[in-house]
C-alpha cells in the first residue's frame, strides 16, 4: 500500500514537472536589439574574410553607428528610386553620386559642345588675312616624301604629305611686314570634312606659316604650306578646308 502510494506521488510531481516547464520563458529581442546583434555578427565574420573588396572591419559597434548605417541604407534607396539611371560602382556594387568636379566637367563639355564651329565662307585672301596681299591656292600635290634643292621631309610610316601652293600678290603701292601679321598665326587643314592637321614645320623661305619677310608694292611669292596626313586620308579627296587662327578667332575657307 505503502509503495502505490509512492508511486502515485512520484508519478503527480513527473506531470506537473512535464507540463509546467522550468526556468524562465525565452527572452523576446525588439527590432533594434536584433539589428545590433545582426551587425556585430557580419562584423565579425568579415574580419576573417580577406577576399572581400573593402577590407578587413572592425567588429566592434560604436556608439550611434547602428543609426548611422540605417540612415545610409535609407538615403540610397532613396536615391535609387529618385535616380533609376544612377550608375553603379562595378566592384562595390554601391552608387556613383556625381561630385561637383565632375558635374563641372560635363557642364564646360557641355559648353564646348555648343560653341559654333569655324566660320568656313570666308574667301581665301580674307581667310589668311593680311592687308593688301591678295593670295589663291593654285594646286596641291599629295607626296611620300617632300624635297627641295637643300631640305627633304623625310617619309613617315602609313602617311603622306599634302603641300599647298600658294601664291600672294601685294595690290598696293607699299611694301607689306608679314612680321605684323603672321606672329601667332596658326594653319589646319581639312580633308573630306574630317580632323585637321596642323601644318609641319619647316625651315624653307617660303613657308607661309613662318614667312616673316617683306613683300614690295605690287610684287609676287610663292608660298607653301605643309600637312601630313594618313594614307586614308589622301586616298580620295573631294574637299579641302583651310582654317586660320589668329587673335583668338577661327577663320576658315572651302579650297
Amino acid at each position: 500500500m505503502k509503495i502505490r502510494r509512492l508511486f502515485l506521488v512520484n508519478s503527480i510531481l513527473c506531470f506537473s514537472l512535464l507540463f509546467t516547464g522550468c526556468g524562465e520563458p525565452l527572452y523576446t529581442m525588439t527590432p533594434e536589439e536584433e539589428a545590433i546583434i545582426t551587425l556585430y555578427a557580419s562584423k565579425t565574420v568579415s574580419k576573417f574574410n580577406k577576399n572581400q573588396l573593402i577590407g578587413i572591419a572592425n567588429a566592434r559597434v560604436k556608439p550611434g553607428e547602428l543609426e548611422e548605417i540605417v540612415e545610409e541604407e535609407e538615403e540610397v534607396i532613396e536615391t535609387d528610386e529618385e535616380n533609376p539611371d544612377l550608375e553603379l560602382d562595378p566592384e562595390t556594387g554601391e552608387p556613383i553620386i556625381p561630385t561637383d568636379e565632375s558635374e563641372e566637367t560635363e557642364a564646360q563639355e557641355g559648353e564646348a559642345n555648343s560653341e559654333p564651329e569655324a566660320d568656313s565662307g570666308y574667301s581665301f585672301t580674307d581667310a589668311i588675312g593680311i592687308p593688301g596681299v591678295e593670295f589663291s591656292c593654285e594646286e596641291f600635290e599629295v607626296t611620300p616624301e617632300y624635297k627641295t634643292n637643300n631640305f627633304v621631309l623625310s617619309k613617315v610610316n602609313g602617311k603622306q604629305y599634302l603641300v599647298l601652293h600658294i601664291k600672294a600678290t601685294n595690290t598696293a603701292s607699299s611694301s607689306v611686314d608679314f612680321s605684323q601679321y603672321n606672329t601667332g598665326k596658326k594653319y589646319t587643314l581639312s580633308l573630306n570634312k574630317g580632323a585637321e592637321e596642323s601644318t609641319v614645320f619647316t625651315p624653307l623661305s617660303n613657308d607661309l606659316a613662318m614667312y616673316n619677310g617683306i613683300l614690295k608694292g605690287g610684287d609676287s611669292k610663292d608660298f607653301i604650306l605643309v600637312f601630313l596626313f594618313s594614307n586614308s586620308s589622301v586616298e580620295d579627296i573631294t574637299s579641302l578646308k583651310l582654317f586660320v587662327n589668329s587673335d583668338g578667332t577661327t577663320r576658315g575657307t572651302t579650297i
